[in-house]
C-alpha cells in the first residue's frame, strides 16, 4: 500500500505552482488525471534545452488525458472527472477557470466532499489578484530578492522557480489537511484553498517583518552571509573550488578557530557571543576567506572535519558522483517514451519508511491515457473518442 492509494485527483493547469501538488500526491499513489489542452499541452512540455524533458520529470505519475475545456462536450467530460474526485488542483490566473462555469460554488454543489485548491500568483482576492504572476514576481514582491545578493549589486533570483515549488509544497500540505478535517475529523466537507506565490514567499521571510515593525529595521541584502551564523558564506579556495560555511553557536566557533590555529579569534573579546560576532561578521569572513584561499577544498574539509558545517559547492556532476545521494538511492533510472529514452532523475521525497512512494513512469506524450480515462473510466465508447477527437475536443 501507498499512502494515498484510492485518492482520485484532477489537475487543471500548467508548469509548476499547480501540477507541482498533483506531482507529490502521485509520487505517493493518488490517481492524478492531468488535464492538457489537446494543441500543445502543458507549457511544460516546450521550456528548458530539451523538449519534454521537464515534463518527463514533473509528469511522472500522472494520467495525462487532453481536453479543450471551452468546448462544450470539453465542459461536459471535466464535470464527470470532477463530481467523482477527491481533489481538484488548477493555476489559471483567478478567475480564468470561474468564467468557463468552474466556480468554487458550482464545484461545491455538485461534489461537497472535493478539495479544491488553487494556486496563483497573488491569491484570488485583494487589488493584485487578475495581475499575472511568475515565480520571479512572487519572489520580489514576497521579499525573496530584496535580501538576496550582495548589498552594491541588483538582487538576485535563485536559478529555479522556488516561489513556484514553494506555493505547489504549501498546496499539497493544505490538501492533507483538508482531506484529514473532512475524513478524520469527519465533517464530510470539501472546502476551497487559496495558495499564492507572494504570501507562500512571504512566509518564509524569519523575523524581517517582526523586526521591522519593533524598531523599522528594513533588512536588504548583506551577501553570501547571514545575520545570525558567523562565520558563514560562500568562500574560494585555492584550487578554483567554493567551501560553503555556516557556524552557529559560542562552541561551534571556537571549535572552528582551533581547527584553523587561530586562536586569536577564538580568544578576540569582541567574537565571544553571537551578537558581538555579528557586530563584526564582515571581518570574521574576510579572515576565514583567506584562509580558505591559502588551501584547496579537499584540504579545508579535511582540516575542518565532521563536526564543523562545512561542505563543497556542488554541480549536478558532483551531485551524480555523491556516495551519499547514491547511498539513499536519491538519483534513479526512468524510462521514458520520448527520443531521449531513459534518463535519470530524482526519487520520490520524502522517504516514508511505511508507505514509501514510487516513480512508476515518467511523463507521458500528449493523450496518452485518453483512452484509458475516457473509455475504461467514464464509458465513451471508441466511436465516441473518434468523434471526440476529430472535433478537436480531445
Amino acid at each position: 500500500m501507498q499512502a494515498l492509494e484510492g485518492l482520485k485527483v484532477v489537475e487543471v493547469g500548467n508548469i509548476i505552482a499547480g501540477p507541482w501538488c498533483g506531482s507529490m500526491l502521485a509520487d505517493f499513489g493518488a490517481t492524478v488525471i492531468k488535464v492538457e489542452p489537446p494543441k500543445g499541452g502543458d507549457l511544460i512540455r516546450n521550456m528548458g534545452r530539451i523538449k519534454e524533458m521537464w515534463y518527463a520529470v514533473e509528469g511522472r505519475n500522472k494520467k495525462n488525458v487532453t481536453l479543450d475545456l471551452k468546448a462544450p462536450k470539453g465542459k461536459e467530460i471535466l464535470w464527470k472527472l470532477i463530481e467523482d474526485a477527491d481533489v481538484l488542483i488548477q493555476n489559471f490566473r483567478p478567475g480564468a477557470f470561474d468564467r468557463l462555469g468552474f466556480t468554487w460554488e458550482e464545484i461545491h454543489k455538485r461534489n461537497p466532499r472535493l478539495v479544491y485548491t488553487v494556486a496563483s500568483g497573488y491569491g484570488t482576492t485583494g487589488p493584485y489578484a487578475p495581475k499575472p504572476g511568475f515565480d520571479r514576481m512572487g519572489l520580489a514582491l514576497g521579499g525573496f530578492l530584496e535580501v538576496s545578493g550582495y548589498p552594491d549589486s541588483p538582487p538576485v533570483k535563485p536559478g529555479i522557480s522556488v516561489a513556484d515549488f514553494y506555493t505547489a509544497m504549501f498546496s499539497c500540505i493544505a490538501v492533507m489537511f483538508a482531506i484529514y478535517n473532512r475524513d478524520v475529523v469527519g465533517t464530510g466537507e470539501g472546502q476551497m484553498i487559496d495558495c499564492c506565490l507572494t504570501e507562500s514567499t512571504l512566509r518564509l521571510q524569519e523575523s524581517i517583518i517582526a523586526e521591522y515593525s519593533y524598531d523599522g529595521t528594513i533588512r536588504t541584502r548583506i551577501g553570501n552571509g547571514t545575520l545570525v551564523t558567523c562565520p558563514s558564506g560562500h568562500f574560494l579556495t585555492k584550487d578554483g573550488k567554493y567551501v560553503a560555511l555556516s557556524i552557529s553557536g559560542d562552541k561551534l566557533f571556537k571549535t572552528c578557530m582551533e581547527k584553523m590555529e587561530r586562536l586569536d579569534m577564538r580568544d578576540n573579546p569582541d567574537y565571544q557571543t553571537g551578537i558581538g560576532r555579528t557586530a563584526h561578521r564582515d571581518e570574521i569572513n574576510a579572515e576565514f576567506a583567506k584562509w580558505a584561499l591559502s588551501h584547496t577544498i579537499d584540504e579545508c574539509l579535511q582540516i575542518l572535519g565532521d563536526d564543523i558545517p562545512a561542505c563543497r559547492i556542488y554541480n549536478v556532476e558532483d551531485i551524480m558522483k555523491d556516495p551519499q545521494f547514491k547511498f539513499r538511492n536519491d538519483i534513479i533510472d526512468v524510462d521514458t517514451p520520448f527520443d531521449f529514452g531513459k534518463i535519470k532523475m530524482q526519487a520520490v521525497v520524502p522517504k516514508m519508511l511505511g508507505t514509501p512512494g514510487e516513480v512508476k513512469w515518467s511523463g507521458q506524450k500528449l493523450g496518452h491515457f485518453n483512452k484509458e480515462i475516457y473509455g475504461d473510466m467514464l464509458g465513451y465508447s471508441d466511436e465516441e473518442l473518434a468523434q471526440l477527437k476529430a472535433d478537436g475536443v480531445i
